[in-house]
């Protein structure tokens, strides 16, 4: 396959996978009445309701585990392929299948996560343990304070769960690449002092926190899109090599 015709197929899939999100024609009720179910696709609906949206983020509600896996799995793994297409001129990008896998299961955790941090912080905000509204309620809360959540989430996501699992992340690519057990002294050793002692930190403050305070501030429905988006990018940083001197 030329790399014309791979990089259309990339962009074709950028093209469907938001589409399906934004056209999602399922549905999830919650455990009374109709559960998982066919909703059909009203595109006027889906450009002047968001339905299909909506429809997405109530089956990302109801299975999280399972769509946090292909969500992270489809974008994370393709933000790799991206990275390689870019420093290679190539998409062909070695043990893909393996990485899809080890992503998928970082999105199972990611799901745990966030949803542990956001609730978190919105149980001790307006407390002595943190400054915010209380009770904080997404619905009546004003532009501020919903931006204040945002970014109180953000910044304890990000500073206690971000560079670990970086971290922990490029332990998993050490094992798939050189297809053994990696100890951790043997891991330290291998990293290079400038991506991990410098640019992977400058990312959690220049870019992950701010981009979560986005993600957090949102509505629900548009939290699903935009942490899709940022499992690309995620793919995408993770994947940084340093410069040859």
């Amino acid at each position: 396959m030329s790399t014309k015709t791979a990089d259309k197929l990339a962009i074709g899939y950028v093209i469907l996978y938001a589409a399906i999100i934004f056209f999602f024609p399922f549905d999830y009720s919650g455990i009374t009445g109709k559960t998982f179910h066919w909703a059909g696709i009203d595109f006027a609906k889906c450009f002047t309701d968001l339905e299909g949206l909506k429809h997405f983020g109530n089956v990302v509600s109801g299975f999280p585990y399972l769509t946090g896996f292909l969500k992270v799995a489809l974008l994370a793994t393709f933000g790799e392929m991206l990275k390689n297409r870019r420093r290679t001129g190539n998409w062909k990008t070695p043990d893909l299948f393996p990485k899809f896998v080890v992503w998928g299961l970082y999105g199972m955790l990611f799901s745990l996560v966030f949803a542990l941090f956001a609730k978190g912080v919105e149980a001790i905000s307006g407390t002595s343990l943190w400054f915010g509204p209380r009770p904080f309620i997404y619905a009546t809360a004003s532009f501020w304070e919903k931006v204040l959540m945002g970014f109180s989430i953000s910044f304890w996501t990000n500073l206690i769960f971000c560079y670990p699992m970086m971290l922990s992340h490029e332990w998993f690519n050490a094992v798939i690449k050189q297809r053994k057990f990696v100890g951790g002294s043997e891991l330290l050793a291998s990293l290079d002092s400038k991506i991990w002692g410098s640019f992977m930190l400058k990312t959690i403050v220049i870019f992950w926190i701010p981009a979560h305070t986005v993600t957090f501030s949102l509505p629900p429905d548009f939290r699903v899109l935009m942490s899709a988006v940022l499992s690309l990018a995620l793919g995408f940083i993770l994947t940084v090599k340093p410069k040859a001197n």
